[in-house]
């Protein structure tokens, strides 16, 4: 029995690596990601905090002094925010490069994949037939046998 062999194997094994690749890529950029987003989140408590601070000082015995540094780091914490906004939307941006790349990888693959399938089949299907046709040969050599043996008996 001849053995199946996809002669575009090297190219399907290529494209299942450059897929495994952008896998990872695509990993690493979602948890970069998350990490922005997590910034983003702890400069916003900031923030509230500050905005609490900032209505406490403002309110019964009013420092000057207090609510004027409380302003200031609470104008560069916003600062901070629309710089982690940017980072946070560059960070998805990212994301949904290497998920479009992926997404390509994995139409590439599967195209070749499919078209593996085909052939596999193509190549079972002739299999069978030449299977076939050596059973009906075998079977029509086995026949002419008999009749020849028993021809000469029947003389």
């Amino acid at each position: 029995m001849a053995v199946f062999r996809f002669r575009l194997q090297k190219l399907l094994d290529l494209k299942q690596q450059l897929e495994d690749k952008i896998k990872n890529e695509l990993g690493l950029a979602i948890q970069a990601h998350e990490q922005e987003k997590e910034k983003l989140a702890l400069i916003d408590a900031g923030i509230s905090r500050l905005t609490e601070d900032f209505r406490k000082a403002c309110s019964g015995t009013i420092d000057p002094g207090k609510i004027k540094e409380i302003k200031a780091w609470l104008e560069v914490q916003k600062e901070a925010r629309k710089r982690q906004i940017e980072a946070v939307k560059r960070s998805r941006e990212n994301v949904d490069k290497i998920r479009a790349r992926l997404v390509a990888a994995m139409q590439e693959k599967k195209v070749l994949a499919n078209l593996r399938e085909k052939e596999l089949e193509r190549f079972r299907k002739q299999e069978e037939r030449n299977e076939r046709k050596l059973t009906d040969e075998l079977v029509s050599y086995r026949e002419s046998v008999k009749i020849a043996s028993q021809e000469p008996g029947e003389q």
